[in-house]
């Protein structure tokens, strides 16, 4: 793949395009790897499986027959997974991914090499179990940067989509925690209701994922391995929704916030549509100033998905970064542009398409992060002139 080899060459001798350095710049290119990575990742298992592959074993696939593959698959991956290992795969079978949209973008390549030279991290869990009918996931851990990263991927099979027209608003019951941090319980926490099924099944008593991520994480902590590191949640489109989603949950988990002590759970979601209503936003507030979540809202100008409203008071929470096509950005708690503020006037589902994709993300936030670079999010938290509104 020439595409490959002439980035690669490019970044040899070049530092990473993120810097481990805990400030937002750092952590927002982290997340848009995390987030690209679960779309390949998930893309080249399911090449290894359907083809005799090179080197199919560095990313979990084993000899067998069709139907033993097949398991393997939705059976997850057993041991842990470097970048170093993808990286190798990726070079062996360069000719066999030659035309493969999703491998052979600038961003993946880009994400592959960087990721590539940590020395230090996994990926530790990817479920791409019953894909379509539920949404998949990898678990990251980074023993470098002292962090666990969670990442959902956006749409990619019909029943993501199924998951995004269920719009119609579910109850949330409100958490201990979140009882305990002063929350009315007379009021009613409603939600988008698919992205709720999708995360938490249909009905209390059914298996469902979000349980199965929650033990995961727990388990991290627990075992020593993962002793005060922090936990970041994102994900891209249906992800980004599903991340705040999760990241509410956990936030006001009792078993997570004790591992996470006096440091709160970080959101970076990029092109999220909308999650919930405003009691969910006045919920998700809560948290926010209790220190125990922050939520950094990525999105694009013309990108109609994070506008798109649905039902009448959904409401958009954490603060919102919003990129341009000129080298321009906002900070703004919440954010509140609407779908008109953000129409295109000429071919503008198109337009409106292509700006909703990482890769243009990534194209946006590369012109404007040497502005932020100096930035953290507890900085952005701290400064009154954008989260007045929190602040109020």
């Amino acid at each position: 793949m020439e595409k490959f080899e002439r980035i690669k060459e490019e970044r040899a001798h070049k530092p990473p395009l993120w810097e481990p350095s805990g400030n937002m710049c750092s952590d927002i290119r982290a997340m848009l790897y995390g987030s690209e990575l679960v779309y390949a990742f998930a893309v080249l298992r399911e090449l290894a499986r359907e083809n005799d592959m090179e080197k199919e074993y560095l990313i979990g696939i084993a000899p067998g027959n069709a139907e033993e593959r097949l398991k393997i698959l939705s059976e997850g991956i057993k041991d842990k997974i470097t970048t170093k290992d993808i990286v190798d795969f990726v070079q062996s079978n360069l000719k066999r991914l030659e035309g493969v949209s999703r491998i052979c973008s600038d961003l993946f390549v880009e994400t592959l090499l960087d990721m590539g030279k940590m020395e230090n991290a996994y990926i530790v869990k990817f479920d791409a179990h019953r894909a379509g009918s539920t949404f998949v996931y990898g678990i990251y851990v980074n023993h470098d940067l002292k962090r666990i990263s969670l990442s959902f991927r956006g749409t990619a099979e019909m029943g993501d989509w199924g998951a995004n027209l269920k719009y119609f608003k579910e109850p949330l019951n409100p958490s201990d925690s979140l009882l305990e941090l002063g929350f009315d319980e007379k009021k009613k926490i409603r939600v988008h209701g698919g992205f709720k099924e999708y995360l938490m099944g249909s009905h209390p008593s059914h298996d469902c994922k979000y349980k199965d991520i929650k033990g995961e994480l727990v388990e991290l902590y627990t075992s020593g391995e993962c002793n005060g590191y922090d936990l970041i949640v994102t994900g891209h489109s249906l992800g980004g929704a599903l991340s705040t989603l999760m990241s509410f949950q956990l936030a006001s988990s009792g078993k997570i916030s004790k591992h996470l002590g006096n440091k709160p759970l970080v959101n970076i979601s990029f092109a999220s549509p909308y999650v919930g209503g405003e009691v969910f936003g006045e919920a998700f507030k809560m948290l926010e100033k209790a220190g125990k979540l922050q939520h950094i809202r990525v999105s694009n100008e013309n990108d109609i998905v994070p506008v798109l409203v649905a039902m009448p008071d959904f409401r958009h929470v954490g603060i919102n970064l919003h990129l341009d096509d000129a080298k321009d950005y906002a900070l703004e708690y919440q954010g509140k542009r609407s779908l008109w503020w953000q129409w295109t006037p000429f071919f503008p589902w198109l337009a409106n398409l292509s700006n909703h994709g990482l890769e243009e993300y990534d194209t946006r936030f590369k012109k404007v992060k040497t502005a932020i670079r100096h930035m953290t999010i507890n900085d952005v938290y701290g400064n009154s002139s954008i989260t007045k509104d929190f602040i109020e």
